[in-house]
């Protein structure tokens, strides 16, 4: 009877792990778009893992304008930056930081984050606007993803450094000019 069970459980098992791993099902239920569809539609298991892996050297190569349709890889990561939910996840970052700023003041908090409270203060309403910008459905350039999302992660943004040479309303008006789909110019947080 034990033997029966066992060899009842293994054949879940390995039932489980097909699925699991079948290339027609997206992981994590598939990234959807704003037509409905999946970011993932038609990319298969090993191309997504390879994006997974690559995205830092591939939001780079999207930022110094190489051409998305150039590669599977570009391709698909452009559609997961332009997806509905990255830009609301980013928007939401956005409204986090000036929340933070605004429930924690001017008193020191101790956190693994150091934010700049007098320059997110200043630059509030470029931030929300910024914030407006990805949550809507006009269309965006993936370039400008990137830079919405390095303005949150880098520790060279004005958001964190007190040193930048870029106030918070000059780094979010680069990031808008390039959701337009406007070059950019300089962006040092993503050089290399």
């Amino acid at each position: 009877m034990k033997a029966l069970r066992s060899a009842r459980r293994a054949s879940q098992m390995t039932s489980a792990r097909r699925i699991a791993f079948d290339g027609s099902q997206p992981v994590g239920g598939g990234e959807s778009n704003s037509a409905g569809g999946s970011t993932s539609e038609g990319a298969t298991v090993l191309l997504r893992l390879k994006v997974f892996v690559a995205r830092g050297r591939l939001d780079r190569q999207i930022v110094a304008g190489r051409a998305c349709e150039s590669s599977a890889m570009l391709a698909l990561r452009a559609r997961q930056l332009t997806d509905s939910r990255t830009r609301g996840r980013i928007a939401a970052d956005l409204r986090g930081i000036v929340d933070y700023v605004h429930r924690h003041g001017s008193r020191r908090v101790i956190s693994a984050v150091v934010v700049e409270p007098a320059a997110v203060r200043k630059g509030r309403h470029a931030i929300l606007e910024l914030a407006e910008r990805l949550e809507g459905t006009a269309p965006v350039s993936p370039s400008g993803v990137v830079l919405a999302a390095a303005l949150l992660t880098d520790g060279r943004s004005p958001l964190f450094n007190p040193s930048s040479e870029r106030t918070v309303a000059q780094a979010v008006s680069e990031v808008r000019d390039a959701l337009e789909g406007l070059p950019i110019f300089e962006f040092d947080a993503l050089a290399a």
